[in-house]
């Protein structure tokens, strides 16, 4: 059985970069029939914490990818990894080292157990994204299996992790590449099975160098908060370094029948945050009006049939103009803000005595209207403006922040319409008073 895993290391936030890894062992797995499991990877006890153990977990529901199984968490795992260096100490491919260097270069008394490295041979890493890796031997230092104070180093963890687990096949960056001529020598070792290795390329920013903050790399908690859709980052992760023919929209059960390793790119990716948001737009325009209220504000289920209608009124503006829930909640909050109206700073200087005057006149003719649509509205408006020799400006900047509290961009007769009559005379009349 194809069994796969994501292991990652909770002493910061679940990146960018990591959700593809979890994304791409979760997929593999799917297509195969097989199990995803999620290792924490936590022996480094000072620098772990639970709050970044449980954004990952949370993360990673929240994203649809969640595990077949019990988490596993490395730490508990000491002892065995422990038993595992003794065995190979005891079997002579491991060594006590007497001395070691400190900090500051020099030798100290000091007991390790080091992995001996055999001498004049090669090691060959059978990698189904990068093929063939051969690695010389000489190159490799005798790595440390056990420290002076007895706890196991990664390099010893992870391999007997993975094969506890029966992790058939291992899927990660390629920064790892390095590591797997070593874990491949404690396994051949052992005489274990060694697992399938596939080494994906990182994901690099815009300008080629190493993804960081500046370039969108920020926790997936972010992107959440931010209004993404979490089949949005998906889709967009999966096209990072993977690819179908020209197809850029997948529904997951196409995610899951397309993905193969033999489809990853060797060469990296760039991440693009103007490509997301326009996939998370494509998401968001695709997405129900039931489902969208929904993700928006879950208290918009208690919200009265007008309120919902007049939502749907401004919706199909909104999501032509914003690409995530965060920016569409914020220009439809309008319509459940309730009277008077908070009104921005940096816009009251519209609301003067020339302004409220016009408003006042335009009020009066708006209460006679008997038709209330965005039609009717606008000829009402044009006739006005018209009538009292005036600009667009002259009326449209100030009656968009009587209205809606800021210089929304959405078409006037909208906001109008959307609020209904007598909502619209309402706010115009707190402003006069």
């Amino acid at each position: 059985m194809i069994i796969t895993r994501f292991a990652p290391s909770p002493t910061g936030f679940l990146h960018i970069g990591g959700v593809r890894t979890a994304l791409f062992n979760w997929l593999y797995a799917r297509n195969n029939s097989g199990k995803f499991l999620l290792r924490i990877e936590d022996t480094d006890r000072e620098r772990s914490s639970n709050e970044a153990i449980e954004k990952i977990i949370d993360g990673l529901k929240w994203l649809g990818l969640e595990n077949d199984g019990e988490i596993v968490y490395q730490h508990k795992n000491e002892k065995r990894h422990i038993e595992v260096a003794h065995m190979l100490l005891e079997s002579g491919f491991a060594y006590r080292d007497w001395e070691l260097e400190d900090d500051f270069g020099n030798l100290e008394k000091a007991h390790a157990i080091r992995f001996k490295i055999p001498d004049d041979e090669e090691t060959i890493v059978n990698d189904k994204v990068q093929g063939d890796v051969v690695i010389q031997n000489k190159e490799i230092e005798d790595f440390v299996l056990l420290r002076s104070n007895g706890t196991p180093t990664y390099m010893l963890s992870v391999v007997v992790d993975d094969y506890d687990m029966n992790i058939s096949d291992i899927i990660r960056g390629d920064d790892h590449l390095t590591n797997a001529a070593k874990q491949k020598l404690i396994y051949d070792s052992l005489k274990w099975d060694c697992p399938t290795f596939s080494h994906i390329p990182l994901i690099h920013g815009q300008d080629g160098s190493k993804l960081s903050k500046r370039h969108g790399s920020l926790g997936i908690e972010y992107y959440k908060e931010e209004g993404y859709l979490p089949e949005a980052i998906i889709n967009y992760l999966l096209r990072l370094g993977w690819s179908h023919g020209d197809q850029e929209i997948f529904s997951l059960e196409e995610m899951i029948n397309y993905f193969s390793i033999e489809k990853i790119r060797k060469s990296p990716s760039k991440f693009d945050i103007e490509k997301l948001n326009d996939i998370n737009s494509i998401y968001l325009k695709n997405s129900s009006f039931e489902s969208l209220i929904a993700r928006i504000d879950t208290s918009y289920s208690n919200l009265t049939k007008d309120k919902i209608k007049s939502i749907s009124i401004v919706m199909p503006e909104v999501l032509k103009r914003y690409k995530n829930i965060k920016d569409i909640k914020k220009n439809i909050s309008f319509i459940t803000n309730k009277r008077p109206i908070k009104i921005d700073k940096d816009v009251t200087n519209l609301i003067n005595g020339e302004s409220i005057s016009c408003l006042e006149k335009l009020s009066k003719i708006l209460k006679k209207l008997d038709k209330w649509d965005a039609n009717e509205i606008e000829q009402t408006i044009k006739k006005f403006l018209k009538d009292e020799e005036l600009n667009f400006k002259d009326i449209g900047l100030p009656l968009r922040v009587v209205l809606v509290g800021f210089l929304s961009p959405i078409g006037i007769n909208t906001i109008i319409e959307s609020l209904g009559k007598d909502e619209v005379l309402g706010r115009i009349e707190d402003i006069i008073k």
